[in-house]
């Protein structure tokens, strides 16, 4: 049974969302099916995270609520026509009127949830031991390598090797690798750095749980009443050990599966008691993988079928793990693989598990940006692609890439820490990691608005400049927020072609002034990611940190690029802070407006020359102390005392 609907398309319409799809941006002439699957990879339509929300450049959004399969004919059948199918008796169908595409998305998360605000910690860099850490021996020599190397890390995460081998997902360390975990634990929190361990919501065959489960009903069950034992990626996968072979039943990554049935409130209070005990111990999150393997044909306690709970099960799964999380831990933050509408609700998902090679680096971005537009804001990939080593110039250009999303994590098949990629490589990820801690109050910030706004960290240029004809086919460059544009090299040149909108684009790095809206070769080093700021900005930032601080930040450092008025809204937990700054032939003019004090530093760039400089406190006028003014590297610096508001007037 089956519901069928068209309309009309405009010849010059563009269409975006359906969640993370890693195709052009564009949905225009495109067959999408959203039915929630193992990609494999991200280069083709199959997504992990399949969003029924579709909007188009014409102002208005359409979301179908509904969990059954969904297929979108966006002009394939007919130029001239959308057909869309859902395998469902009701359409229950939302039409979205912006019309500006950040006004759809704040509709959406009024209709669908806003966000919640993930831990600071989180946007800390993440290092995981992926395929190739799986004792508690190996683990600690990754930590020694992060200290080693002064590298920056906020969470370390151990794989499914935690447990014991064919047991996933039954919450039980492996004794035998991890002997002393208590003892691990403790000194990885003394190192301020979080845990975080792979689960998975099936029970092994082979696990004591699979017969509890079996007896109290808490697993999904075939037509005939039987328990629906599947076998599924880890299952049909050659234990990964070193060796060579062909995955048998006895040798596999794992046993075959029972699915846990989230639908049974006792099921899932199972499940959550399963987890209870392993927050308790010092486990900070949990990187909540699979969920896509329902068959359509399972049966669920609550009456329905695979064919309408294949797409949903994600969602419950992963909020049984949020809000435990919370519960136990009085935060909740999670690192999900699959999604569907309202997976905002339980951030952060990850991008799964692209092949380390140059054509999976492009679709990645574009998978990024793709479920950005579609009402997901906290998104990250694993550095260096799953699959695979990537060879050391990948590495790099990957960590640029995903060193700049909202969340970033060092993850694969084999190791990902920069030290293995060679001096070079080591050198340029750690200068990228230290910018991106330096840049923790503007990311901050940004997320904040995003949770209210429903807009998301990592912005497409059509979603950033939706009035801009010319953005609209740009989908491997973006904006970080709303002040930083990134364009990630995703091949071997060393130059890359960048749009820029209207405005003039200060490069970070260099300071050469580029002049929109034009398309531009800028040229591009191994050593460099392009990051341009548009004139105006304010950015906040803060001094090098080998950990995201927790308290506010102080001093807080403002880099200030004049325009002729600009002004920056600074979100922290306690509020907003209002910076503004107005320029002309003869004065900068620059106000602060904060709710919390602290000190600043204040980097107005390409101000070398001034008469004097006045300092504004309380409506009083006085000098500045000249033992707080320098001028270097293209910047005036000024350093203000500890203060909630006061104003600059630099006559120039």
């Amino acid at each position: 049974r089956k519901v069928t609907f068209s309309f009309h398309l405009r010849p010059d319409e563009r269409l975006y969302g359906l969640g993370e799809k890693f195709l052009p941006l564009n949905q225009m002439g495109q067959r999408i099916v959203s039915w929630t699957r193992d990609a494999l990879g991200s280069t083709s339509e199959k997504s992990h995270k399949n969003i029924p929300l579709l909007w188009s450049t014409r102002g208005y959004g359409l979301f179908i609520d509904s969990t059954a399969r969904i297929t979108w004919e966006l002009g394939t059948v007919s130029c001239q026509s959308a057909t869309i199918t859902i395998e469902s008796e009701n359409l229950d169908l939302y039409l979205i009127y912006g019309p500006s595409p950040a006004e759809i998305l704040q509709h959406y998360a009024e209709l669908t949830g806003h966000a919640p605000l993930p831990p600071k910690w989180s946007f800390g860099l993440w290092v995981s031991s992926g395929g190739t850490y799986r004792n508690q021996t190996s683990m600690e020599r990754l930590l020694d390598g992060l200290e080693e190397h002064n590298l920056p890390a906020d969470v370390v995460h151990i794989d499914p090797w935690w447990m014991n081998w064919r047991q996933y997902c039954d919450f039980r360390w492996n004794r035998d690798a991890f002997p002393e975990i208590e003892k691990f634990i403790e000194a990885l929190h003394n190192k301020d750095l979080k845990l975080c361990l792979w689960i998975q919501p099936y029970i092994s065959v082979e696990s004591d749980l699979f017969e509890h489960g079996r007896k109290n009903d808490y697993f999904l069950k075939k037509p005939d009443g039987d328990i629906y034992v599947i076998n599924y990626g880890l299952s049909l996968a050659p234990r990964p050990d070193g060796i060579i072979r062909t995955a048998g039943d006895k040798d596999g990554w794992n046993a075959p599966v029972a699915i846990v049935d989230f639908s049974k409130p006792e099921a899932a209070d199972w499940y959550r008691e399963l987890m209870k005990p392993v927050l308790q111990d010092g486990v900070d999150v949990f990187k909540t993988d699979f969920g896509e393997d329902v068959p359509e044909d399972t049966c669920f306690s609550n009456g329905q079928t695979g064919r309408t709970m294949h797409n949903l099960y994600p969602l419950l799964y992963t909020k049984t793990v949020f809000d435990t999380t919370w519960e136990v831990k009085g935060y909740a933050v999670v690192w999900a693989r699959s999604g569907w509408a309202g997976s905002q609700n339980y951030p952060v998902c990850w991008s799964a598990d692209p092949a380390a090679d140059w054509a999976s680096l492009a679709a990645t971005i574009r998978g990024g940006l793709s479920i950005g537009m579609s009402g997901i804001p906290f998104w990250s990939n694993d550095i260096g692609g799953y699959r695979g080593m990537p060879e050391p110039e990948l590495y790099i250009r990957w960590a640029q890439f995903g060193l700049f999303c909202s969340h970033s994590r060092m993850h694969g098949d084999s190791p990902r820490e920069p030290w293995h990629f060679g001096a070079e490589a080591l050198d340029i990820v750690q200068k990228y990691v230290n910018l991106r801690y330096r840049l923790f109050p503007y990311l901050y910030s940004t997320a904040i608005d995003s949770s209210r706004s429903g807009m998301p960290v990592i912005r497409a240029m059509p979603l950033a400049f939706p009035d801009d004809p010319n953005a609209h086919d740009k989908d491997l460059q973006y904006m970080l927020g709303e002040s930083i544009l990134v364009a990630p090299v995703y091949d071997r040149s060393r130059f890359r072609t960048v749009y820029f909108p209207a405005g003039e684009w200060i490069d970070m790095e260099d300071g050469n002034i580029y002049r929109g809206p034009d398309n531009i070769k800028v040229p591009a080093p191994l050593h460099k990611l392009p990051l341009f700021v548009r004139r105006g900005t304010i950015l906040p930032m803060m001094n090098p940190a080998m950990h995201i601080p927790q308290e506010k930040v102080d001093p807080l450092i403002l880099h200030v690029y004049p325009d002729s008025r600009s002004s920056y809204n600074f979100w922290e937990d306690n509020g907003v802070s209002r910076i503004r700054c107005e320029k002309d032939s003869q004065n900068i003019v620059f106000k602060i407006n904060a709710e919390l004090e602290r000190s600043y530093v204040l980097k107005f760039w390409q101000v070398e020359h001034f008469s004097e400089i006045i300092l504004q406190k309380n409506g009083i006028n006085k000098g500045i102390d000249p033992k707080t003014v320098e001028v270097k590297d293209d910047f005036l610096t000024i350093k203000l005392a500890r203060t909630k508001a006061a104003g600059i007037i630099i006559l120039l």
